[in-house]
């Protein structure tokens, strides 16, 4: 390489190594910034974030205003209680020609009144009428001319065949609380997995952090034998292809380092979105380090724990009630309809408005009526039909639950297995990362003492940097795992959670 070509060569290594030290600060270094805008670099704790998450995650906020929908049902299922309040007004003028003088040229009737009507939650109407009607006609042989008459009628109804004493009322109040608890159920466990989203998007973060300290390390580890072959070369005491070949691994320790301060902006622009952060204004650097922690992985804990926590265990479980409840309305539906009305009435009649309504309570004028009707479907097809469909989904909802059970249990058994086997390969890439990292200083101390060649150091340096790297990767798939886990067992949001839906 002539004296001219190799100046620019490596004017273009330091501009190359300087981007790349920019793009570092960029990635979490203190003290430097890169793009077009200063975001405030905040080094937060797995913690934090996820409150921040809870607080701002959009999935978080839409599970939030599902269940709050969801929750009207519980008002509308119950408005069939609703008090009903009715008015009504009507005038008549009859001026008609008669076929006979006792009934008159001429006759008027006015009547208005007011109701109020009310199902109780036994099966019971209750209604409460108010009327009063004024009749005046040309009849000099009428007593009581013009008529104002007032009526109180006190209406009850009773279902005692279908709905008996409001049973499918009730029922279906009953019915609707518990698809509500079910929805509430999904939201949590949606709001969990949007949690569990950010924890591993945290702990990737982190991971990849310390696969650019690595490729800095690797990639500083390259320059020094680059730099080493300089001197040698002055002096003519190394060959083209070494001194080619510890140039070509600057490069290439350059590119990894490039690519993993690529990787990083990625996953904290992630992270940012899943926190909905803007990255203009805010960049965060995780501050708890990326280590094996203590964790039970008992099998049998943690499958107990998973039974007593999994939502989808608790919405199958409700599932089962409902379709009880829903076969007690259906069989209650195969009965006739045997509704028992009772009316009490009592009126007043006078010449005026106000002695009328007098008469109703000081005279004891009154009606009477107690009737039953009864109503049979002969084939009764459609109510048989629908008590056969739910007899199977009743036992469809039972298999059902048999199935999350099963789920359970195999997710359980699997994820158990996994964290146990993710902390054997943290505990033995350790190891490797350790071995191969002796194994190149011992070679650097031989290559210092010309006992050995840019060949093997290149190639130890590979050795330590896919050991170190398996090292991060093998920590960042356990602590997925682990979130997974706590998934499994549905009390990763308990450590969080203090709201309510």
């Amino acid at each position: 390489m002539s004296p001219s070509r190799a100046i620019v060569h490596r004017l273009f290594v330091g501009v190359a190594f300087f981007l790349g030290a920019c793009l570092a600060g960029a990635a979490g270094e203190e003290g430097v910034s890169f793009g077009p805008w200063a975001p405030e670099v905040v080094a937060v704790t797995l913690d934090e974030v996820s409150f921040m998450a809870l607080e701002s995650n959009l999935d978080v906020q839409i599970a939030r205003f599902d269940a709050a929908a969801k929750r009207n049902d519980l008002p509308a299922a119950l408005s069939i209680f609703d008090t009903y309040f009715t008015a009504q007004a009507s005038y008549q003028s009859d001026q008609f020609k008669k076929g006979s003088a006792l009934l008159g040229s001429k006759s008027s009737d006015t009547s208005y009144g007011i109701g109020f009507s009310k199902l109780l939650p036994t099966g019971t109407t209750v209604s409460l009428d108010l009327d009063h009607s004024r009749a005046s006609t040309g009849v000099s042989s009428v007593t009581v001319n013009p008529a104002h008459q007032a009526v109180a009628t006190l209406t009850l109804n009773q279902s005692l065949g279908k709905n008996f004493f409001g049973l499918i009322d009730r029922t279906n109040i009953k019915i609707t609380k518990l698809d509500i608890e079910n929805t509430e159920w999904s939201s949590l466990d949606r709001i969990e997995q949007a949690l569990a989203d950010v924890q591993k998007a945290y702990w990737k973060l982190a991971y990849l952090g310390k696969e650019v300290a690595i490729m800095r390390d690797m990639y500083a580890k390259a320059k020094e034998l680059l730099n080493v072959y300089d001197r040698k070369r002055v002096f003519g005491l190394i060959e083209n292809p070494d001194y080619y070949g510890a140039e070509a691994n600057v490069a290439k320790r350059q590119n990894n380092l490039l690519a993993a301060i690529d990787a990083v902006h990625a996953a904290r622009n992630n992270l940012l979105f899943l926190l909905n952060q803007d990255g203009r204004q805010i960049s965060l650097t995780p501050r708890d380090p990326i280590t094996l922690v203590s964790e039970d992985v008992d099998f049998d804990a943690v499958l107990t724990r998973a039974i007593e926590n999994r939502r989808d265990y608790m919405k199958a479980f409700n599932t089962v009630k409902m379709k009880k409840l829903d076969l007690v309305i259906k069989s209650n539906s195969m009965w006739p309809e045997i509704d028992l009305e009772a009316s009490f009435a009592r009126n007043g009649l006078n010449r005026a408005y106000s002695k009328a309504w007098e008469g109703i309570s000081k005279e004891n004028n009154s009606q009477y009526y107690v009737g039953l009707t009864v109503q049979v479907p002969l084939e009764n097809r459609k109510a048989k039909a629908e008590l056969s469909t739910a007899k199977i989904e009743q036992a469809k909802a039972l298999l059902e639950l048999k199935v999350v059970e099963r789920k359970i249990f195999t997710e359980i058994n699997d994820l158990v297995l996994r964290v146990k086997v993710r902390i054997g390969q943290v505990l033995t890439r350790r190891r490797v990362a350790e071995l191969e990292t002796k194994k190149l200083e011992a070679e650097e101390k031989r290559f210092r003492l010309g006992r050995s060649d840019s060949d093997a150091i290149i190639r130890y340096q590979e050795d330590v940097l896919l050991a170190r790297s398996s090292h991060m990767l093998a920590l960042y798939d356990y602590w997925a795992s682990l979130i997974d886990l706590r998934v499994a067992q549905g009390v990763l949001l308990d450590a969080y959670w203090k709201d309510t839906l």
